[in-house]
């Protein structure tokens, strides 16, 4: 941001991730522990979803996977012990995206409960 935008009040986008960890941060969470994180996958098919949970299963996440809410997706529902620092996210989210994608599903992002 140059000098004009800091003048004017603009700021930059905040990147989805930040912007959770803002939230928990002003719900009063201790952000230097680890939070119990819920990730949210939606695939077509279970066959796909299953796919990405035992993926998921492989490299430390707790993993299930159930029809979802609405419509006719499925929904892998993978949790993880992490310290939502903004970097490590930001990887996961990355991973997780990419691992969607994989299986022609989408990754719809995370949250946590706030730890004090």
């Amino acid at each position: 941001m140059g000098l004009l935008g800091s003048l004017f009040g603009c700021s930059r986008k905040l990147d989805p991730e930040e912007a959770v960890i803002i939230q928990l941060r002003k719900a009063g969470s201790d952000l230097s522990k680890s939070h119990s994180i819920d990730f949210y996958l939606y695939f077509a098919d279970e066959s796909a979803a299953q796919q990405a949970a035992e993926r998921m299963r492989q490299t430390g996440y707790q993993a299930e996977v159930k029809r979802a809410a609405k419509g006719e997706n499925w929904l892998c529902l993978a949790t993880k012990q992490v310290v939502p620092e903004l970097t490590t996210i930001q990887g996961i989210t990355r991973d997780l995206d990419a691992l969607a994608k994989s299986l022609h599903g989408e990754y719809d992002g995370w949250e946590a409960k706030v730890e004090k």
